[in-house]
């Protein structure tokens, strides 16, 4: 029996994790498995859960804004059926009225809500109802139905462009339009739009179509630089405002890229990508060059735990804090998302985290919170959150099914449930490193794994279990769990005996901890 040596893999967030190579192909530093970690700096952090916020709402809410001002900050939150405005700690219905009776509005699902801001005016609208904006910026507003607006006219998407309303996929007196799109009469700063008529000369409104039919019919929208992204189910186009006697010029972009369902793309990257959800990968692109986020790590993984009837209920959203682009789905038998795969951008890496909501939206916070400089449980150099979110942009989660309002990234729990979190690596059959710095594998030597060294920061508990696999697919044979408290201990002994080794990294408890890596003491035994 050779003698043991200690087999280094740090770094050990570099990769994230892949669930479509096969696990032995995998760098050491990669993960086969993962829920509930975020890989930060070449770490895996417990990632943070999330809390109450903005009280509890009036009404199940199912889409939300944030409207901020020179003075105040709003969030409004929509239902199927009503409008609320969140301000200084009050909920007030801004619902459409007549007569000083609401007139409530008639959305089927919550997706079919989205908006924007025109000009300092916000916009709302669900594809059903006469778009509504909010003409002043207080409470005792309420919501109404866009002035000007032809009346017989319905739009699936409503999107601010520059000085333009423009509205897409379009129900004309009954009439359907899937590839169209209708621009308005500029609006002057302050105002909307004074006219949709496009056969009125004298104004700049129009319409045109999208003539790929093979597309499919108009999804979504988005502004990305001067140009407004038409997202249909099977291609992408833009609109470009140009001038003259034409006024809007408009071409296909992508042939064989669309977009999975509404609300299934965001800005990111201080405004100069798209990250989008098509119907079979997560992508992003600059309105010039296209790139896949999932292929050859998640993307046969995500095609099969997707649930394939309810897919439309997913949608993406950005997290600036941790420059990352979230995409929530219901996995298989869901009607409403139920998890995230979470790409971090700046760091390429793909996580996936447990999650709960049908919306999600950055924006302003006003709110006390966060940790004192003194009651700080961990080291200034694991800290991954900012010191301060007083003020600054947050995401907030709209949970319809259970009436309630989240703060994403809050506290170490799922609003008080204690998440599974999770690292787990499968098919290691590292043996040391070659005079580069570079892993050495052997796939037909045993090995005997007798001591795991994890370094573990944070003052959560682990469970840690060693095992190993016969071969490349082989079942794991996992050795007993044990637990590992990283301020007490600095090493668990194990015997795990085989031709690959696994490791699986778990903690429930609620608290912070982070994973820099670790150490396995192998023996190698020969070919056996």
């Amino acid at each position: 029996m050779a003698d043991a040596k200690p087999i280094e893999i740090h770094n050990i967030g570099t990769f994230g994790v892949n669930r479509d190579v096969p696990a032995h192909l995998l760098p050491p530093e990669a993960w086969s498995d993962v829920n509930n970690f975020r890989f930060f700096n070449k770490n895996a952090v417990k990632i943070k859960g999330y809390s109450q916020a903005l009280g509890t709402p009036t009404v199940a809410p199912g889409f939300g804004i944030n409207i901020p001002s020179p003075t105040q900050n709003y969030w409004i939150y929509c239902s199927k059926t009503k409008a609320y405005v969140y301000e200084g700690g009050v909920h007030t219905n801004i619902t459409r009225q007549t007569a000083s009776v609401d007139v409530d509005y008639t959305a089927s699902e919550y997706r079919e809500w989205q908006g924007g801001i025109l000009g300092g005016i916000p916009i709302l609208n669900n594809g059903v109802d006469i778009p509504q904006f909010w003409g002043t910026l207080s409470a005792g507003t309420k919501l109404a139905n866009l002035t000007n607006w032809p009346s017989t006219l319905r739009a699936r998407i409503v999107r601010p462009f520059g000085t333009f309303l423009v509205a897409l996929n379009i129900n004309d007196n009954s009439t359907l339009y899937p590839h169209m799109f209708w621009w308005s009469h500029p609006a002057d700063p302050g105002s909307i739009p004074t006219s949709w008529d496009y056969t009125d000369a004298t104004k700049d409104a129009g319409r045109k179509e999208l003539t790929d039919v093979e597309g499919g019919q108009i999804l979504d929208a988005l502004m990305l630089r001067n140009q407004l992204i038409v997202y249909k189910e099977s291609s992408t186009h833009y609109i470009r405002f140009i001038g003259g006697q034409e006024k809007m010029a408009n071409d296909l972009l992508f042939l064989s890229s669309g977009i999975l369902a509404p609300r299934c793309v965001t800005l990111i990257d201080k405004g100069r990508k798209h990250f989008v959800a098509t119907a079979d990968d997560l992508i992003w692109h600059n309105g010039q060059e296209i790139q896949s986020v999932l292929d050859m790590r998640m993307r046969e993984y995500l095609r099969s735990d997707i649930d394939q009837t309810n897919y439309l209920n997913s949608f993406c959203f950005h997290n600036p804090a941790f420059q990352e682009a979230w995409f929530c789905y219901p996995s298989s038998g869901a009607s409403v998302p139920t998890k995230a795969v979470i790409w971090n951008y700046s760091q390429n890496t793909l996580q996936v985290r447990d999650f709960t909501g049908i919306f999600a939206n950055p924006g302003t916070l006003q709110t006390t919170s966060g940790t004192a400089w003194s009651g700080l449980t961990t080291t200034w150099e694991t800290v991954t959150a900012p010191w301060a979110s007083e003020g600054k942009r947050q995401v907030l989660i709209f949970a319809p099914d259970v009436t309630k309002i989240y703060k994403n990234d809050d506290t170490e729990t799922f609003a008080g449930v204690n998440p599974v979190c999770f690292l787990e690596r499968t098919g290691l059959a590292v043996i040391g490193k070659d005079r580069q710095g570079q892993p050495k594998v052997n796939f037909s030597n045993r090995k005997l794994a007798r001591r795991i060294w994890p370094k573990i920061s944070g003052t959560a508990q682990w469970s840690i279990r060693v095992g190993a696999q016969e071969d490349r697919n082989g079942v794991v044979t996992w050795e007993s769990a044990q637990t590992f408290n990283p301020a007490t201990q600095k090493y668990l002994d194990f015997t795990a005996n085989g031709r690959l080794l696994c490791v699986r990294f778990e903690s429930s408890d609620g608290l912070p901890g982070q994973l820099e890596g670790y150490d396995l003491e192998l023996s190698i035994l020969g070919d056996q």
